[in-house]
C-alpha cells in the first residue's frame, strides 16, 4: 500500500490514532468526517479507512450505496469507562455529583447507588447557566473536578489517556469481581474499530489485521441493533467476548450469577460442551436505574448469524412485552404499567 492509502477517523468512543500506528506501522491519513472518508475510498484515493463502529451505526445504507464494506475490525481491547474521582464509586460521599456523557453509564450509575446525581454535562452546564464548551470537554470536567464543583465523572479508557489525565482513576468494570459486585457493561459500540475497504479488495491484505472477536463483536452489535434509532442505542450495554464455557461457569459460580449459568446450558438443561464461543451480554437500564432487562447468551462460533437471529427474537419479543403496559387477564392477573416507563 501507499503511503497515504490507510485513512482513519476518531470518535469520543474509539479512538483509533494509536491503534492504526500499531497495526499498520506506516504513516496514516487522519480524515476529518465520515463524508471524505466514504468520498477518498470510492474514489481510490484509500485502499482502507479506520473507523469507529459507532459511527458507522445508521450510515449502513450510505456505506452501501458507495459500493464500501466492512472488510475486518480490530479487537476491543479496553471497552470500558473509568471514574474520574478522589475514590472508589462506592466510597464516594452521599448525594455526589456525577458528569457523564454516555446515557448507558450515568443509568448504571443510579442503578449502583440511587443518591447519586447523575448527569450529562449538557444538563449540568444547563442547569448552572454556564456555556458548555465546544471542545476540551475532558478538561473542562477535571477543572471542575478540581475546583470540587462536582465529585467525579466518566469518560472512555482510551480517552482518559489521550487527553493525559493525571487525576486519580476508577475502572467501571463490565464483569463482577465478587459476588453480588456490581458491573458496567460498556456502551454498544465502543472501542470498536472497522476496517472499511470498497467491495472486492481482498480481504486477505487485512487477515493479520483484523481480530475474530472484534469481527463477531460487530457482526452480532449490527445484526440486532444496526436498525435501532439513537435513543434506544445509547440506553444499551454490550459486551461481545471470546470465552471457554468452563470459565463462563466458573465465574457464574464465583460471582452467584444465575443468568449467566443459565446460559452456559441447552434448551433440555445440560451443560453445554467444554470449548470456546461467543458470550453475548446485553442490558437495558430504565433513566432512573431501577429496573434493568439483561439477557446472556452463549453462541457457537461456526453459527454466529444463527444465534444472532435466535437472540434477536428473544430479546425483541421480551422487550416489546416490557415496554408495554399488560392488561388485566383472568388467568395472570390485573392490570399493570409497563416495566420500563422513561
Amino acid at each position: 500500500m501507499s503511503t497515504e492509502s490507510i485513512g482513519f477517523l476518531n470518535h469520543e468512543t474509539c479512538w483509533t490514532a494509536s491503534r492504526v500506528k500499531e497495526a499498520f506501522e506506516q504513516d496514516c491519513l487522519e480524515l476529518k468526517d465520515l463524508g471524505e472518508a466514504f468520498e477518498r475510498l470510492a474514489s481510490d484515493a484509500l485502499d482502507v479507512a479506520v473507523i469507529p463502529a459507532r459511527m458507522i451505526h445508521g450510515n449502513q445504507l450510505q456505506l452501501l450505496s458507495n459500493g464500501l464494506v466492512v472488510s475486518g475490525a480490530l479487537n476491543q481491547n479496553r471497552p470500558f469507562h473509568v471514574m474520574v474521582s478522589d475514590d472508589r464509586v462506592r466510597h464516594l460521599p452521599r448525594a455526589s455529583i456525577l458528569l457523564s456523557n454516555s446515557r448507558i453509564v450515568r443509568r448504571q450509575l443510579r442503578r449502583l447507588r440511587r443518591d447519586f446525581r447523575v448527569l450529562s454535562p449538557k444538563a449540568w452546564a444547563g442547569i448552572n447557566e454556564v456555556d458548555l464548551p465546544e471542545e476540551g470537554l475532558e478538561a473542562w470536567m477535571e477543572g471542575l473536578r478540581s475546583s470540587r464543583e462536582i465529585d467525579g465523572y466518566t469518560l472512555p479508557r482510551d480517552s482518559y489517556d489521550k487527553h493525559v489525565l493525571k487525576s486519580r482513576r476508577f475502572a467501571l468494570w463490565p464483569e463482577p469481581k465478587e459476588a453480588g459486585g456490581s458491573f458496567f457493561l460498556p456502551p454498544i459500540y465502543i472501542d470498536l474499530p472497522l476496517l472499511i475497504t470498497r467491495e472486492g479488495y481482498p480481504k486477505t491484505k487485512l487477515a493479520q489485521l483484523s481480530g475474530e472477536e472484534g469481527l463477531a463483536a460487530w457482526h452480532v452489535m449490527n445484526e440486532l441493533f444496526g436498525s435501532e434509532s439513537p435513543e434506544i442505542i445509547e440506553g444499551m450495554g454490550m459486551l461481545v467476548k471470546h470465552r471457554s464455557v468452563s470459565s463462563l461457569l466458573q465465574q457464574a459460580e464465583s460471582t452467584r450469577d444465575l443468568v449467566l449459568e443459565q446460559a452456559c446450558r441447552d434448551s433440555e438443561g445440560d451443560m453445554l460442551p467444554d470449548e470456546t464461543r461467543l458470550m453475548v451480554r446485553i442490558e437495558y437500564v430504565s433513566d432512573n436505574g431501577t429496573r434493568t432487562f439483561r439477557l446472556d447468551r452463549v453462541i457457537n462460533l461456526d453459527n454466529i448469524h444463527g444465534g444472532c437471529v435466535t437472540m434477536n427474537r428473544e430479546w425483541r419479543s421480551v422487550f416489546t412485552k416490557l415496554s408495554e403496559p399488560q392488561p388485566e387477564h383472568p388467568r395472570w392477573g390485573r392490570a399493570s404499567p409497563a416495566f420500563f416507563v422513561e
